[in-house]
């Protein structure tokens, strides 16, 4: 138990109590249960047999989940969120052992649970009552988040990542609030989720010494904001349910729970729902935690809050240049429009982030911390809590008239933690270069040492992105029969079973020009000196790479197929697309076109992934088109090809670009290092090449044994030859 009972639930606690966690509480409800089937059955049944109030319910809550889920909403989603909606009625309802419904209206209404509102949420049967109560005989709650397991299968993975929502482990949200939090000061978590951070300030609170007046009244200086209804719900009784096991609620008044449905980006869209008065919280409270929404720009499914988000990175000085746009992180846009808009002057703000902020080209002006100082970095080396390598980043708000020079934020206070979040060591990060505009990748003193010694290789400005051919299910295919002038195809399953479900699309039979063919390969296809397999592209292009009305006129077949996409195309675009055709698409940026100008050997490697990989292609009849998952350079030489492969093959470039590589993005980072160009006259450059003609041959052969190998079993089964090929690497590239 991680408080002390008040006396009046004391006299109710048995012997044999249980204890209820978020796990149990995920088992007696979660999908699939017999709760869920027997309610959401109920459900169903009432919402044909009161439609009027249903659809009423529905619009309700569509008119705020639809900024969520875009057009992809529905009645079953809606019963879903109304079934998990009435689980936590149920819940407050029996803690509080009240009958009438008078007063639990009026406790809703006294605690602002006003969210009940946009769910269908009817009477259940006194039965059905009756069984849930029996689960939960004989037990209390445990001092948590009780509903983040069940929340998660709720909002399942893909929602989330609509909503930029990675759940923070207890354990680290209270070692940050162990460090952070001091008793009374005015707390803000502005997307707060079910209520991580904020239980877990509270629980602080009632475990302290201090007098029961002075923990009622630091707990109404905690507040939480998110966009999403089911979320502010959730907080606020799980919030409830912590509170009922401290308080007497027939004798005590309960602390105000202040949590609500702000768009803490921006606040003033909403405010008139709101029962509270903005002005009054506006740079007002002293700390801000939490774990902000880990989206992108290109994961914002509304064009006008597109705009509003690109607009907010201007106005915030942290907007990247034009090409990084698409990448511009909502979580750094949180870690500095909160503070300006909520923290005093002197307050401090502390949030899980994700480690681009601290490499990524798209976050240099981010790195300026124009209205901060005393930054500090929590980094987890060998232990990330979630899929996607994280820090944790602690500042102090110093407004943005502050004179603080840059060379004064640097170097950066950074504590390293293990597995057991155990603190290891103290130790600085810095930048390779900074200036009052913004800083380069932050690293380890010790590794910018290493990297201050290298230079940049000419190769950067030779290799390019592969073309965006997307939406595969529309172009990718599979023949069926053939002859010299004309392909008959049907999609690709493999391309189509991976396709997302608004893009699934499906043709057979179709009849194109045999000249509209090409071949791709999928960054799944590619393991170390080899493709292990191509797939056929329809492209509406003729000989110079380009889109011709005149030439698809002249190949009618081409001309239908190609229309029918386009149409398939334009009536299932995202919003926020600007591109208005496939072809557009297909060709952005003309990384297609430009694709004309390949020589006749092509060396790739993956854009993104954990390791390096590349292959050496013969592009002698030009039909091959390299995909945006990959980075290409093409040359008239062989050797020249086979040296720059095997040199990206090699474990020690891996190695070396995990020091500076954002995520799992590569992208040009091996550019970073030393690699010279190739010189037909330099033995230990023919040595490379050599060993990369040879070890494709290998690779070839284990493929054509076991055509499902992976990379990692290519790299254990070529292991000695990897060896060598370090060694001559450490020669080349870093002079060893």
């Amino acid at each position: 138990m991680r408080f002390k009972m008040n006396n009046y639930y004391k006299k109710k606690t048995k012997e044999n109590e249980k204890v209820i966690d978020s796990k149990k509480i995920s088992e007696l409800f979660g999908i699939g249960s017999d709760s869920y089937n027997e309610i959401t059955n109920f459900l169903e049944k009432q919402a044909k047999l009161d439609e009027l109030e249903f659809q009423k319910k529905y619009r309700l809550w569509k008119s705020i989940f639809k900024r969520i889920y875009g057009n992809n909403i529905d009645h079953s989603l809606f019963l879903k969120h109304s079934y998990f909606a009435l689980i936590l009625k149920l819940l407050v309802v029996r803690k509080l052992n009240a009958q009438g419904k008078e007063s639990l209206k009026k406790f809703y209404q006294d605690h602002n649970l006003s969210e009940l509102e946009y769910f269908f949420c009817p009477d259940l049967k006194k039965d059905v009552i009756n069984q849930i109560y029996i689960l939960l005989k004989d037990s209390r709650f445990a001092y948590h988040d009780l509903f983040q397991k069940l929340y998660q299968q709720v909002f399942f993975i893909i929602t989330r990542h609509k909503l930029g929502e990675f759940y923070t482990p207890p354990e680290l949200a209270k070692k940050m609030i162990d460090d952070f939090y001091e008793m009374g000061v005015k707390t803000l978590d502005p997307s707060c989720g079910s209520g991580g951070f904020l239980i877990e300030i509270i629980i602080k609170i009632l475990n302290s010494n201090v007098k029961k007046n002075v923990k009622f009244d630091a707990i109404e200086n905690i507040y939480g904001f998110d966009i999403n209804l089911l979320a502010t719900l959730t907080a606020k009784v799980n919030i409830l349910l912590l509170l009922f096991d401290y308080y007497n609620v027939e004798n005590d008044k309960l602390p105000k729970i202040n949590i609500f449905l702000i768009d803490a980006l921006f606040p003033d869209q909403n405010k008139k729902n709101l029962k509270i008065s903005l002005s009054e919280l506006y740079h007002s409270f002293d700390l801000v935690i939490g774990n902000p929404p880990w989206l992108t720009y290109k994961d914002i499914i509304n064009k006008a809050y597109q705009i509003k988000i690109r607009t907010l990175s201007e106005t915030l000085g942290i907007k990247p240049q034009s090409q990084y746009i698409t990448h511009i992180e909502l979580a750094a846009i949180f870690f500095y429009a909160i503070p300006l808009t909520f923290l005093k002057i002197g307050g401090s703000i502390f949030f899980v982030l994700t480690k681009s902020i601290l490499n990524g080209d798209h976050c240099y002006e981010f790195r300026a911390f124009s209205v901060f100082n005393k930054i500090e970095i929590w980094d987890f080396p060998n232990n990330y809590f979630f899929n996607v390598e994280h820090i944790c980043l602690k500042a102090k708000y110093i407004g943005k008239n502050s004179e603080i020079p840059i060379s004064e934020k640097y170097p950066i206070k950074t504590k390293i933690y293990d597995n057991s979040l155990e603190l290891q060591r103290v130790t600085n990060y810095s930048s390779l270069a900074y200036d009052e505009k913004g800083a380069k990748i932050i690293l380890p003193e010790q590794d910018l040492n290493f990297l201050n010694t290298l230079s940049e290789s000419q190769y950067r400005r030779k290799f390019f992105q592969g073309a965006t051919l997307v939406p595969r299910a529309l172009v990718f295919f599979k023949i069926d029969e053939e002859n010299e002038k004309y392909l008959q195809i049907s999609s690709d399953p493999d391309v189509k079973l991976r396709a997302k479900k608004n893009w699934r699309y499906s043709f057979q039979n179709k009849k194109i020009e045999s000249k509209f063919n090409f071949k791709a390969f999928l960054n799944k296809d590619l393991i170390p000196f080899c493709i292990k397999r191509f797939k056929r592209v329809f492209l509406p292009i003729n000989e110079n790479f380009e889109f011709d009305e005149t030439f698809l006129r002249n190949n009618p077949r081409a001309l239908e197929f190609y229309d029918e996409l386009n149409k398939f195309y334009r009536e299932n675009k995202a919003e926020t697309s600007e591109i208005d055709n496939l072809f557009s698409n297909l060709n952005y940026w003309n990384k297609l076109t430009k694709q004309i100008n390949n020589k006749q050997y092509i060396v790739v490697y993956n854009a993104s992934g954990s390791r390096l990989k590349s292959a050496v292609i013969d592009n002698e009849e030009k039909e091959i088109i390299i995909c945006s998952e990959n980075y290409y350079y093409s040359t008239d030489s062989q050797n020249e090809a086979h040296y720059i492969s095997a040199i990206f093959n090699s474990p020690i470039l891996s190695k070396n670009i995990k020091l500076i590589k954002s995520s799992r993005h590569i992208h040009k980072r091996p550019f970073s290092f030393p690699i010279p160009l190739y010189d037909d006259h330099n033995d230990l450059h023919r040595k490379l090449a050599k060993k990369s003609q040879k070890y494709h041959t290998v690779v070839q052969d284990l493929v054509f044994n076991n055509p499902k190998i992976t990379p990692e079993k290519v790299r254990i089964f070529i292991n000695q030859k990897l060896v060598k090929l370090d060694n001559l690497t450490k020669e080349v590239v870093f002079k060893i």
